[in-house]
């Protein structure tokens, strides 16, 4: 073989060698695309509507590749961010087209009633179930001094990862958009503050569950505030005793020592002993202009109040009342 032709056939060869490479790296980078592709194209879900929930503690894309690895790898592929939040969907849907929300944060918002209870603690215990944060942190943040009389009950559209601390500076802001300038003034005219408005509507919502009766019973109480009565109200001795199920209050519980007992302290209490209905504090603003002084529960079961001017007018109605007790047997 002439000595100029061996360069020739090993230059072939490296020829032959370097193709092969190339065919192979083809092979795999398609391989490697149509692989990319499917994980691009693959469905994800169920047939029926279905949620994904990312807490924002910093967990959501490991939870998520744990969970829903498929979108997951498709987030990790693009070098997606993952954003915290409820993202839901009906039906069966591309894994790109998951992914791409939850890397641009289109998550759900969601109605969450804010309930009338009388702790705070109650309605930690409703919302925990439907937001991020537990009912702990929704207690500590909502039974603030400053916030128990700032807590309007309604139903608020929010994102599930919504913290303690930030549903507290919404409810803040609810409620005092709600307090509008006509509400001020009436609560002015009233010579009363807002938390003191809301304090005297939360023993209304206590003393009745009719609303067409709550505005007398304001107009009751405003009475007794301006005499300088006691307020003399039985739910705040409740309260004070931490037992809602008395129906009798006897001499001896209207000696609690208690800053909330309205039958020792002059005055309205510290602070509300419920978070009341809005309907209420608006019963307290637009209360009844009357002369009565004395309300008792009626014996016929109504729930209702007979109404008095007059000490003696109120001993009839009390009488009656007791007489009805005695018959019941409830002595508690």
């Amino acid at each position: 073989m002439p000595c100029w032709f061996k360069p020739a056939i090993i230059e072939m060869k490296r020829s032959a060698k370097i193709g092969l490479t190339l065919v192979v790296v083809a092979v795999a980078a398609a391989g490697y695309a149509a692989g990319k592709y499917a994980l691009w194209k693959q469905p994800v879900g169920t047939d029926a509507n279905w949620c994904i929930a990312l807490p924002p503690d910093g967990s959501a894309r490991d939870f998520l590749a744990a969970n829903h690895p498929d979108i997951a790898a498709v987030i990790d592929w693009r070098g997606w961010s993952v954003y915290p939040g409820k993202y839901c969907e009906q039906g069966q849907q591309p894994a790109h087209a998951v992914a791409r929300r939850i890397a641009t944060g289109q998550r759900e918002e969601i109605s969450v009633p804010v309930p009338s209870k009388r702790s705070v603690a109650e309605i930690a215990q409703a919302l925990a179930p439907r937001i991020w944060a537990d009912s702990a942190s929704l207690a500590a943040a909502l039974s603030t001094d400053s916030m128990r009389w700032q807590i309007p009950p309604n139903t608020y559209r929010v994102y599930w990862e919504t913290s303690a601390k930030e549903l507290a500076r919404r409810l803040r802001a609810e409620s005092q958009a709600w307090w509008n300038a006509d509400r001020l003034k009436k609560s002015w005219a009233l010579g009363l503050s807002q938390r003191e408005v809301v304090t005297l509507a939360s023993i209304v919502q206590e003393e009745t569950a009719t609303i067409a009766e709550a505005p007398t019973v304001a107009g009751l109480y405003l009475n007794r505030l301006k005499k300088k009565m006691l307020l003399q109200a039985d739910p705040t001795l409740k309260y004070a005793l931490g037992d809602w199920s008395i129906q009798r209050l006897l001499d001896e519980d209207k000696k609690v020592d208690s800053p909330y007992n309205t039958y020792r302290n002059p005055g309205l209490p510290p602070g509300p002993i419920r978070i009341p209905e809005l309907v209420y504090i608006d019963a307290v603003l637009n209360a009844e202009q009357h002369g009565y002084l004395y309300m008792c529960a009626k014996p016929d079961g109504s729930g209702t109040h007979a109404f008095a001017r007059t000490y003696n007018q109120h001993l009839r109605n009390a009488r009656a009342y007791q007489n009805m007790l005695n018959r019941e047997r409830i002595y508690r």
